[in-house]
């Protein structure tokens, strides 16, 4: 089979698997998936010099994102592959690190060459290792923030959280908060009246429109992340930024749980336009009559700015908003930024 004809049966694939599961599969899975297609394209197509592997993976994520728009986790870790596969050529070559002021803008003329002229035959099993290594590093990403709830969460705490039902990460940091021996209480907002019968024994669940009666006995709240942003900002559940706004008001302090895999490298300049919609609520008979003429909207995020979070919970620490920008260079180089 031609390898052109296989890379785009792939891809297919991906895609038509991310579309069949409903309800949607976590975002770990999806972070996974996308690293192994990655990974078989990057075999498959056998790129000779570093231009051609970004050109690849610029070309292949762009348009796996343009089936999915609302998943941008798909162009997040071909950036990441994209410097993985910079930084080995720089080590097999012995290349400095640019001066980091200039780094904002592009890597230097000879660093450029460097890179252009590569020769990824010296690189690719070091390249495979590292893509190895990138997954194993996501798989593990929801058990290091959950060790970290001991450090955020204490005995007589109240903790008002969010989506509980449908975030494994979020169900992780509270049960390990749980087996460790922190004695406190969990309200949980659901958005379903099946998840109020539905809820672990160790919340309580409420409504939305509760929420403004019980914050003012609530110490803590938890949200957790559908993507943030360079600038702080962040989409949560729908939702969320009622949550928030009402925290904000009674000086609780907001923790979002984000895996470094959700942080996306664009500063988003209307997030809103990123918001994918829930299936309509209205009965269908209701629906078909006032088609074209009632617009019933039923967001599945909420954008959430920097200054209604507190505390980022990435894997390695806990993060204040102003310094998320900082942790994109970690993950991204710039100049691939700049190339997308």
């Amino acid at each position: 089979m031609d390898s052109n004809t296989d890379i785009e049966d792939l891809k297919r694939e991906f895609i038509f698997t991310l579309r069949r599961k409903f309800p949607r599969d976590s975002s770990s899975s999806i972070a996974i998936m996308t690293v192994n297609l990655i990974r078989k394209i990057i075999f498959r197509e056998n790129p000779r010099t570093m231009a051609d592997l970004q050109r690849s993976l610029t070309s292949h994520c762009k348009r796996l994102h343009a089936s999915e728009r609302s998943e941008l986790i798909i162009i997040n870790i071909g950036l990441m592959i994209s410097k993985l596969a910079r930084d080995e050529v720089l080590q097999k070559r012995g290349g400095r690190e640019p001066e980091p002021l200039y780094s904002l803008w592009r890597d230097d003329d000879e660093t450029m060459e460097r890179l252009k002229n590569a020769d990824m035959k010296k690189i690719r099993k070091d390249l495979q290792a590292s893509i190895k290594e990138l997954s194993t590093e996501i798989e593990s990403s929801r058990e290091c923030i959950a060790s970290q709830s001991t450090e955020l969460l204490f005995n007589n705490d109240i903790v008002m959280v969010h989506s509980l039902a449908t975030s494994k990460t979020m169900h992780s940091f509270l049960t390990h908060a749980v087996k460790s021996g922190r004695k406190h209480r969990v309200i949980d907002v659901v958005d379903e009246e099946e998840h109020l019968e539905t809820a672990p024994d160790f919340v309580t669940p409420i409504e939305l429109f509760e929420v403004a009666s019980r914050m003012p006995e609530t110490s803590k709240v938890v949200l957790v992340a559908a993507a943030y942003f360079p600038d702080g900002s962040c989409l949560v559940p729908a939702g969320g930024h009622q949550i928030a706004l009402l925290a904000k008001r009674h000086c609780v302090p907001v923790y979002v749980l984000a895996p470094f895999y959700k942080l996306c490298p664009f500063f988003m300049t209307d997030p809103a336009s990123l918001h994918s919609f829930r299936s309509n609520t209205l009965p269908f008979d209701m629906s078909a009559n006032s088609a074209g003429h009632v617009d019933c909207l039923h967001p599945a995020f909420d954008a959430l700015q920097s200054d209604l979070v507190t505390l980022f919970v990435s894997n390695t620490s806990c993060i204040i908003p102003s310094h998320v920008n900082r942790l994109k260079e970690d993950y991204y180089h710039s100049q691939d930024i700049a190339d997308f």
